[in-house]
C-alpha cells in the first residue's frame, strides 16, 4: 500500500503497520486532480533543523494550479495536525497506468478504508451558510457508488465543508445520514448486525458511478468478494458479482428484486439474476427468514406428513443455471416459486412468478415487476420442487424497437428526393396503407418496423433519369437495394421533385460536410405529415421523438396519410397508368413485380454497400448507424444513409 507523507508530500510505501488518515471525495475532471505521475515530478527540498521541519517541495508548474489541489493540501495539513503522519489519497497513491496496480486497489479499497485511523469526508458543494441537513441531503457525495463503502467501512469518518471546516463525523450525523442513504443507525454506529445481500444492494440502488463496471466493483467489498477486474464489460460486471455472493452465501434475498413498475413489458421473461442494483430499492428491509422456521410455517400449513420437513437450506450454481429446491404450486400458466425471505415488517414471505422454457427442463422467471407479498392463503397447495432457473436470459423485445432513416449526399440531384412506404413489398394492397408520396429531404427521417415494411426513396436528375433506392430492415439489421433502369419513372411519382409548393418542407443542405444537430428532435422538420405512434405520443417519455414530421409506421398502424395522392384501390399497375386512372397500387410493389426482385434473398443478403457504375457517372451508396437512444419504453436506433454520385473522368 503506497502512502503519501502528510508533511514532506512525497509517495512513500512504509514498513510494517503505520496509522493513516484516508480520503473519500468526489472526483473532479481527471486532468483537475492531483495524479501519480504529478508527485513524480515533485522536488523535495532536504528538511531543516529538527526532522519534523520539512521545506516546501516544488511542484510542477501546472499542478498548484488544478482545482484539485486546494483539496489535496487540505487533506495533508488536517492529517498532520492530528499527529497522523500518513494519509492515502486515491487520486495520487495509485498509479492507474498500470491495470494490475488498479485491480489489486479496487479489490483492497475497503480493507484500506476500514483500517484507517480516520476518513476525512471533504463535501466540495456544501458551505457553511444555510440549512446544513438540507445541504447534506443534496450533496453529490452522497449519490455516488464508491462513496458507500467509504461511509460504512471506516469506524470513525468525519465530514468537511468546501471551505474544510470540520461540521460533524458519521457519529452525530448518524439521524441524517440513515435518512439520506436509507442505512440503518445501527449499521452506522457499528453495533451488531447482519444484513441481508437485498438490503445492502438496497443502499446502492440510484448511485452512480463513471464508468457501469464500477457498479459491481465498488460493491465487492461490503460482500467480501474479490474477483477480476475487467473494464469493458459492462453490465456482465454484476451479473459476476451475484454470482461470486452466492458462492458463499445461501441468502435467498440475492432473488428478492423486481423491476419498475413502469416497466413497458411486464410478461417479459429474465433470468434469476438482477440486472442493476437499483431494483433492489426498498422502503424497509428484506430480511431472510431462518430455515427451521421457514420449514415450521409451510408444515403448520401444509401438515406434518408433508415434505417439506425435508426442504434443502442451500443452492448450487452450475453452468446451466442455478439447481434449486423451492416450495411452487402451479398459478395460471406461470408457477408461484416462495423464497425464504419477506420484508422486515411482514409476516409471510415473498413470493416470484416462474415459467417453463418452451423445448428445455430450465426455468425462467416471468412478469419480472412482480414480487408477490404472500398471504396465508397462498401457502396453501405448496410442494417442493427441485428445479433449475436460468441465471441470465435478456431478450430486448422486437416490438419496442423503432428504426429511424434519414439521407446526406454530396451530390445535389439527391437534395430533391421522393419516398413512399410499402407495408408488405410484393404484396397486392392499397398504397394509402403505406403512406402515399411523401417529400423526402435531409431533415426527414422514416421510420420503418423490422421485418415487415419497406421504403423507396428516389431521385430524378436533370435529364429525367430516375434513380431508386429500397431500404428495409430485417432481424434487427438495414438493408439497401440500389435500381437505376431506364423506365424507372413510370412507377413513381416526379412531378414535385423539382417543383415545390410553399406547403413543402424547406431543403437543407444535404452535403456530407455540412453539420447536423446532435439532437434528432432538432433535425426533424415541424411540418406535420402524420400522427404519431402511440409510443410515441407518451410526452412523458425522456426519448420520445415527438416531432410530427417523423412518419409513424408501426405494424399495427393503419399507416393512413390523408396527404396521400392516391385513390384507395387494389391493384399494381405501373404509376403512369395511375395517373391515367388505368388502376391504382402501390408504387414499390410495382417495382418489385415488374423487375422481378426477389425480396428475400435482398432481405436475408442485408446489403449495406452498393457501387453502381454507368456510362455518365457512379453511384456509391451506404448505409451506417447513427444515435442510439435507450430507455425503459424503447430503444430507438438513427440509419444515415448516404449516397455519393462522381462523374466519370475525362480522357484526352
Amino acid at each position: 500500500m503506497r502512502l503519501l507523507h502528510t508533511k514532506k508530500l512525497t509517495l512513500e510505501t512504509p514498513t510494517g503497520v503505520r496509522p493513516y488518515a484516508i480520503l473519500s471525495h468526489r472526483w473532479l475532471a481527471d486532468c483537475e486532480e492531483i495524479s501519480f505521475q504529478d508527485l513524480q515530478h515533485t522536488q523535495v527540498p532536504p528538511s531543516e533543523g529538527s526532522h519534523d521541519n520539512y521545506a516546501e517541495p516544488a511542484f510542477p508548474s501546472n499542478v498548484p494550479t488544478k482545482q484539485g489541489f486546494a483539496k489535496f493540501r487540505g487533506a495533508c495539513d488536517h492529517a498532520a495536525r492530528a499527529g497522523l503522519e500518513y494519509i492515502w489519497i486515491d487520486t495520487c497513491c495509485i498509479d492507474k497506468t498500470s491495470s494490475a496496480e488498479l485491480s489489486e486497489a479496487i479489490n483492497s479499497m475497503f480493507a484500506w478504508y476500514q483500517d484507517s485511523a480516520v476518513c476525512y469526508v471533504y463535501l466540495h458543494d456544501v458551505g457553511d451558510d444555510g440549512n446544513l441537513q438540507s445541504a447534506l441531503e443534496t450533496a453529490d457525495w452522497f449519490q455516488r457508488g464508491w462513496t458507500l463503502q467509504e461511509l460504512i467501512a471506516p469506524d470513525n469518518v468525519y465530514f468537511f465543508n468546501k471551505d474544510w471546516i470540520k461540521i460533524g463525523s458519521k457519529a452525530t450525523f448518524a439521524p441524517i445520514l440513515s435518512k439520506i442513504t436509507r442505512i440503518r443507525q445501527d449499521i452506522l454506529l457499528g453495533n451488531p448486525c447482519q444484513p441481508s445481500i437485498a438490503e445492502k444492494m438496497s443502499w446502492a440502488a440510484g448511485r452512480k458511478t463513471q464508468k457501469i463496471e464500477d457498479r459491481a466493483y465498488s460493491l465487492m467489498g461490503l460482500f467480501g468478494i474479490h474477483m477480476p477486474i475487467i473494464y469493458g464489460e459492462g453490465v456482465k460486471a454484476f451479473r459476476r458479482l451475484q454470482l461470486e455472493i452466492m458462492k458463499s452465501s445461501d441468502d435467498q434475498t440475492i432473488f428478492a428484486w423486481r423491476d419498475s413498475l413502469a416497466h413497458p413489458n411486464s410478461v417479459r421473461n429474465r433470468g434469476l439474476l438482477a440486472s442493476s442494483p437499483d431494483v433492489f430499492s426498498w422502503t424497509s428491509p428484506v430480511v431472510t427468514i431462518d430455515h427451521s422456521h421457514f420449514i415450521k410455517s409451510l408444515l403448520h400449513i401444509a401438515g406434518k406428513s408433508s415434505p417439506f420437513r425435508d426442504l434443502p437450506r442451500g443452492y448450487s450454481v452450475l453452468n446451466d443455471g442455478i439447481h434449486i429446491t423451492l416450495p411452487m404450486k402451479r398459478v395460471g400458466d406461470a408457477w408461484l416459486a416462495v423464497l425464504r425471505c419477506k420484508k422486515e415488517d411482514q409476516d409471510f414471505p415473498y413470493g416470484i412468478y416462474l415459467k417453463e422454457r418452451p423445448g428445455c427442463d430450465d426455468f425462467l422467471r416471468t412478469s419480472p415487476t412482480k414480487l408477490q407479498t404472500l398471504e396465508s392463503a397462498d401457502l396453501y397447495g405448496l410442494a417442493p420442487r427441485t428445479i433449475r432457473i436460468v441465471v441470465d436470459h435478456h431478450i430486448l423485445p422486437t416490438i419496442n424497437r423503432r428504426y429511424f432513416f434519414t439521407f446526406q449526399s454530396t451530390d445535389p440531384v439527391w437534395e430533391h428526393c421522393g419516398y413512399y412506404v410499402c407495408p408488405k413489398p410484393g404484396d397486392r394492397h392499397d398504397v394509402g396503407q403505406g403512406g402515399g408520396y411523401q417529400v423526402f429531404d435531409p431533415d426527414t427521417w422514416i421510420e420503418l418496423s423490422d421485418n415487415v415494411q419497406c421504403g423507396c426513396v428516389y431521385s430524378q436528375d436533370p435529364r429525367g433519369e430516375v434513380t431508386v433506392l429500397l431500404i428495409g430492415i430485417e432481424h434487427h439489421r438495414p438493408w439497401i437495394h440500389l435500381l437505376t433502369n431506364a423506365d424507372l419513372k413510370r412507377y413513381v411519382d416526379t412531378s414535385r421533385l423539382w417543383h415545390r409548393t410553399v406547403c413543402d418542407a424547406p431543403l437543407l443542405m444535404s452535403s456530407s460536410t455540412s453539420t447536423q444537430s446532435s439532437n434528432p428532435a432538432d433535425l426533424r422538420c415541424p411540418l406535420v405529415v402524420s400522427p404519431p405512434t402511440s409510443p410515441q405520443s407518451n410526452p412523458t417519455s425522456p426519448f420520445a421523438l415527438s416531432s410530427p414530421r417523423s412518419l409513424s409506421l408501426s405494424p399495427t398502424s393503419s399507416g393512413t396519410n390523408n396527404n396521400h395522392r392516391f385513390p384507395r384501390r387494389h391493384s399494381t399497375a405501373p404509376y403512369a397508368a395511375q395517373l391515367r386512372g388505368g388502376g391504382t397500387g402501390c408504387p414499390v410493389c410495382s417495382i418489385i413485380q415488374n423487375y422481378s426482385i426477389d425480396m428475400n434473398d435482398i432481405k436475408n443478403r442485408r446489403v449495406d454497400f452498393v457501387v453502381e457504375t454507368m456510362s455518365d457517372k457512379q453511384i456509391e451508396v451506404d448505409i451506417r448507424k447513427g444515435q442510439v437512444r435507450v430507455s425503459e419504453a424503447a430503444l430507438e436506433v438513427d440509419y444515415i444513409i448516404t449516397v455519393a454520385v462522381a462523374a466519370p473522368e475525362l480522357e484526352f
